[in-house]
């Protein structure tokens, strides 16, 4: 492997904040659960099960204690008996199956009464400025209960009927940044173990699949106390779940700065490795990982409605990959034509969704030469008025990096067919047709090429030299667009190119855009405005924190039954 001079740029927005681009990321060596992972290893952190207070159903509560080199946590979860009726992925669901969280320091005993009674409320509920994280989860009953059977009769579960779904807990919403009380950002940033994007919900989520382990083989135990417990290939194998839904869009438009900071840094990392020429060894690992990775979305036939490129489609399109590569690795050219830069051109030999399947394999393949950038992920949402800008150089600063909002006809009503609003109930964002559906009174101001465009016309007919200050004064309403223009100047990354009202708008792949930052996988769209997704399948297990550790558990095979037994060695039962 050698690394050539810097010859590859960093991809222009243009082309990068597309819908279909944000729409086909995945998950990398980047992503926030693979920090939060790499950290926890690294440090060797400390988790023990304090209290498990669970009946015979799996009723009741448990305490993990976590200690890290500097501070001392607990992870709580509280399982509770709900109808059938009640258990939905939608956020306006009132009733989960378990609710958790993540807080500073011990729980003490009036801290434990008071969130068994606010716990479970979830939005109505009222959290302390110690309490790092709220979620809820619910069962993914089918796969739950069959696991309890099969724990029951001493027998591990079929790895291919895991397969189907990947997870035993799912959760819809995972808390924090001083929602219901919790402890704002401010108070886990600098040399916290929780700092930098989204590190205490990762962590929550990856214990929530620790308790979910716990759960099924207690509940086994109660029903048969000669019960087998999980084997370590197998729980390596299931991670948790999580459905999500609009709520999650309006994000990625009022934190411009720091989607900004996310992809800039990704696309840093892209170039980075496409600098590197490879040598015989790096191409034949590469060749594993297509075929690792063929074999996963040949196996993971997940996809319920044809929005993302379904796993089959995709498939073919890794073996194209794989045969190109192995033509490159044993002749130097591709397709009987010479090759002398061959990142580039295999990216430029396939579809979309194939071109950032690769760089996420090359980000794993050179993950030594990038993974220090996982440092710069955070930022500061702050925005300022320029008033010693004048008109003429606020448009031209429109013209220069926002030139792309011009391409929208907004007198069309096929650009103006959506609103977004937030509902009444969980003050959630909400998608409604314009004219057909109510709550266009409330509408929120999402659509950031409309406002662009408005501005603009204003400006067209003002004074060229006249401050910026002076327009404002006319224009009020224009205070909030022509604040964010100006302070994210130079910060290409920042805007999704898209209208977000238009009839051709899929949401979806705003969700999809963020959830591949978390480092989500086996993304199964129900509809164009949610999706489920798995986090942590393959991740090393809490009994292995302290163990070697391969940071490339990503994309995992199926175990076989075989290998998958329990490891009699780890026969503490909590």
């Amino acid at each position: 492997m050698t690394i050539s001079c810097e010859k590859h740029k960093l991809r222009p927005a243009s082309e990068v904040m597309t819908q279909e681009r944000i729409g086909a990321f995945r998950l990398t060596s980047l992503s926030f659960l693979r920090t939060m992972l790499r950290n926890m290893m690294r440090e060797n952190w400390q988790i023990e099960c304090t209290t498990f207070d669970l009946n015979e159903e799996g009723y009741g509560y448990a305490i993990y204690s976590v200690q890290t080199p500097k501070h001392l946590f607990s992870f709580i979860v509280i399982s509770t008996r709900i109808n059938e009726e009640e258990r939905s992925d939608r956020v306006i669901s009132e009733k989960w199956d378990v609710t958790f969280a993540l807080c500073e320091g011990t729980i003490s005993s009036e801290k434990l009464e008071r969130l068994k009674v606010e716990l479970p409320k979830q939005e109505v509920g009222r959290s302390d400025s110690s309490d790092l994280v709220w979620s809820r989860a619910n069962k993914s009953n089918r796969v739950f209960n069959y696991v309890i059977e099969c724990l029951t009769k001493q027998e591990q579960p079929d790895p291919q009927t895991l397969n189907e779904v990947g997870y035993l807990l799912r959760t819809t919403a995972v808390y924090g940044n001083g929602k219901f009380g919790l402890a704002p950002y401010e108070k886990i940033k600098n040399d916290h173990p929780f700092s930098g994007p989204f590190q205490a919900q990762m962590f929550a989520v990856y214990m929530l699949r620790h308790f979910s382990f716990h759960l099924v083989e207690h509940i086994a135990h109660e029903k048969n106390s000669h019960s087998i417990k999980l084997g370590p290939e197998i729980k390596r194998f299931m991670g948790t779940g999580n459905a999500t839904g609009l709520g999650m869009a309006p994000f990625l438009i009022s934190h411009p700065k720091l989607i900004h900071q996310w992809i800039f840094f990704r696309e840093k990392a892209i170039a980075r490795v496409k600098d590197i020429q490879p040598s015989q060894s790096d191409l034949v690992i590469l060749t594993q990982w297509l075929e690792r990775v063929s074999n996963y979305f040949e196996e993971s036939r997940l996809i319920d409605r044809e929005i993302f490129v379904n796993p089959e489609d995709l498939d073919k399109n890794i073996k194209r990959l794989k045969s190109l590569v192995v033509e490159y690795m044993s002749t130097r050219e591709i397709e009987g034509q010479p090759v002398f830069d061959v990142w580039q051109e295999l990216t430029e030999m396939v579809p979309i969704e194939t071109q950032e399947l690769l760089y996420t394999l090359l980000l794993e393949l050179y993950a030594e030469h990038v993974i220090e950038l996982e440092q710069y992920m955070g930022s500061e949402e702050s925005y300022q008025i320029d008033p010693k800008m004048t008109v003429d150089q606020l448009k031209q600063l429109i013209n220069d990096q926002y030139a792309w909002v011009f391409d929208y006809d907004f007198t069309d009503p096929e650009e103006k067919y959506y609103f977004w609003y937030r509902s009444e109930e969980k003050e959630e964002p909400r998608l409604g047709i314009r004219g057909e559906d109510p709550g266009e009174e409330f509408e929120m101001p999402l659509n950031i090429a409309e406002q662009v465009q408005e501005v603009h016309q204003a400006l067209e007919n003002d004074s060229s030299e006249q401050m910026i200050t002076s327009f404002i004064l006319k224009y009020p309403k224009y205070k909030g667009i022509i604040k964010r223009i100006q302070s994210l100047n130079g910060y290409e990354y920042g805007e999704i190119r898209m209208n977000l009202l238009s009839k051709k708008l899929s949401p979806v792949n705003l969700l999809r855009c963020k959830l591949s930052f978390f480092g989500a996988e086996r993304f199964n769209p129900k509809s164009d405005r949610w999706v489920r997704i798995t986090l942590f399948q393959g991740a090393p297990l809490v009994e292995e924190i302290g163990e070697p550790f391969a940071d490339n558990w990503v994309f995992p095979q199926i175990p076989t039954k075989e290998g998958a037994c329990y490891d009699s060695t780890r026969n503490n039962y909590y």
